[in-house]
C-alpha cells in the first residue's frame, strides 16, 4: 500500500512539472477531408484523446484531403512567447509512409524533420535541436499529392517554476513574480539570495550570503556554517563576537566570550584584551593583579591576610570571653555553696561583702549590748 502511494506522489510531481501547452488550442490546417470538421477537422489533434487508430469512434484524428504541402497549425495563445522543445506526436499506426519527410516547426523556425526517404513513429518524442521560442507549432509534409492526419498533439513545457529539459529543477529569481527561462533558468532580475550562476542553482560559498553572495558572514558557535540567504548563524556567535545579524562585529573593548557578557582590560601598553578568552597579551598594566581579566588591583592582594589577622583576634577574644564567664560562675557557686552552710546571717543581697559581714552576727535581746568585735576574738 506504501508504495502505491509513493507511486501517486511521483506522478502528482511529475505532473505538476510539465504541461501540454496544446491542449484546448485554436488550430487550423490547410484543408478537411471530405470538408467534415466535426470527423476530420484540425481541432480533433488536440482534444485530449491520444491514439494511432485513425478509425477508432468516435472519429478523434485530422485529415486533409490529398494536396501538395498539406499544413496543421496550433496557436498557443499564451500571454509570451514560450521557449519549446518536447513536442509528442500521435500519428495513424497505418499508411506511415504517408509521413515522410515531415516536419515540425515553432514560428517559422525548424524545429525537427526527417528526410523524405524516412518517416516518423506512430508515437513519436520529438526534441527540437536547440530550443525554439514562439506562439505557434507548424506541422507539415512537403511535396505534391500529400496527405497529412495527426491523431494528437502535445506540446510539453515546464510549469511555471521550473525548467531544464527534464523540468525537475526549480526557479530561483530575485523576483517572486518572475518565471525563470524553462530551458536555461535565467532570471532577468537576478538570483534569490543566497543563489548564483546563470542558472541560479549554486549556493553561495561558506562564508558569503545574501544577493549575488556579496555579503560577508561567519564566527558561527562551534563552527557551524551560516545561512546562506540570511546569513544568520543556526545556534549564534562564537565567543568574542556579538550576536548582530551575521557575527561579524568583535566584541567592543573591555567585553569578551558569549554575547560578549564578560568585563576584561587594564592590560599592559593599553592593548586590547582577548575577544575571546578575556585574557590580555602582555599581561596587566601596573597596579593591576595578573589574573585571567585584569580586572583587580593590587592593592586588593592584601585583603585575604588582613581578613585572616581579624579572624585569629576575634576567635581569641572569643575564647577569653569564655574563660572569664567560666570563671564569673565558679565564683557565684563558691558564694552560693558558703551561703547554704550557715556562713553569713540574713542581710541584703547588695550588702553582702566580707569586710562588714564579719562584724555582725545574731543579736538576742536579752543580750546586752558590746563591742561585737572584741566579743568574736574572745569567742576565738
Amino acid at each position: 500500500m506504501g508504495l502505491v502511494w509513493i507511486g501517486l506522489l511521483v506522478a502528482c510531481v511529475a505532473v505538476t512539472l510539465t504541461e501540454n501547452i496544446a491542449l484546448g488550442r485554436t488550430c487550423s490546417q490547410s484543408s478537411t477531408m471530405f470538408g467534415l470538421p466535426n470527423n476530420y477537422g484540425a481541432g480533433l489533434a488536440v482534444d485530449g484523446r491520444a491514439t494511432t487508430d485513425a478509425r477508432s469512434m468516435p472519429l478523434t484524428c485530422t485529415h486533409t484531403q490529398q494536396e501538395t504541402d498539406p499544413i496543421w497549425t496550433v496557436n498557443l495563445n499564451t500571454s509570451r512567447p514560450e521557449t519549446i522543445q518536447h513536442i509528442r506526436l500521435y500519428l495513424r499506426d497505418n499508411l506511415q509512409d504517408r509521413n515522410n519527410g515531415m516536419e515540425t516547426l515553432v514560428g517559422s523556425q525548424m524545429c525537427y524533420n526527417w528526410s523524405s526517404a524516412e518517416h516518423p513513429p506512430p508515437i513519436a518524442n520529438v526534441s527540437c535541436r536547440q530550443p525554439l521560442t514562439g506562439t505557434n507549432v507548424t506541422i507539415r509534409i512537403p511535396g505534391s499529392s500529400k496527405y497529412l492526419t495527426l491523431c494528437e498533439v502535445q506540446i510539453f513545457v515546464c510549469s511555471d517554476g521550473w525548467f531544464s529539459q527534464d523540468c525537475d529543477k526549480q526557479c530561483r529569481c530575485l523576483s517572486s513574480t518572475e518565471i525563470c527561462d524553462k530551458i536555461t533558468g535565467h532570471c532577468s532580475s537576478g538570483c534569490f539570495p543566497g543563489y548564483d550562476g546563470t542558472d541560479c542553482q549554486t549556493a553561495c560559498p561558506d562564508g558569503a550570503y545574501g544577493i549575488n553572495c556579496a555579503s560577508q558572514c561567519g564566527n558561527c558557535l562551534d563552527g557551524d556554517i551560516c545561512n546562506k540567504t540570511s546569513g544568520t548563524c543556526p545556534r549564534g556567535c562564537a565567543a568574542g563576537w556579538q550576536s548582530d545579524a551575521s557575527c561579524q562585529q568583535a566584541c567592543p573593548d573591555g567585553s569578551y566570550g558569549s554575547n560578549c557578557a564578560s568585563q576584561c582590560g587594564n592590560c599592559l601598553d593599553g592593548v586590547s584584551c582577548n575577544k575571546t578568552t578575556g585574557s590580555c597579551p602582555a599581561g596587566c598594566a601596573a597596579g593591576w593583579i595578573s589574573d585571567d581579566t585584569c580586572l583587580q588591583r593590587e592593592g586588593c592582594k592584601w585583603g585575604i591576610p588582613v581578613a585572616a589577622t581579624l579572624a585569629v583576634l576575634l576567635i581569641f577574644t572569643v575564647i577569653g570571653g569564655t574563660i572569664h564567664i567560666r570563671r564569673l560562675v565558679n565564683q557565684l557557686e563558691s558564694l552560693k555553696t558558703k551561703m547554704s552552710e550557715g556562713h553569713y546571717v540574713n542581710l541584703d543581697e547588695r550588702t553582702k561583702v566580707s569586710a562588714t559581714e564579719s562584724t555582725y552576727e545574731h543579736i538576742d535581746n536579752a543580750t546586752p549590748y558590746y563591742n561585737t568585735v572584741d566579743h568574736v576574738q574572745d569567742e576565738i
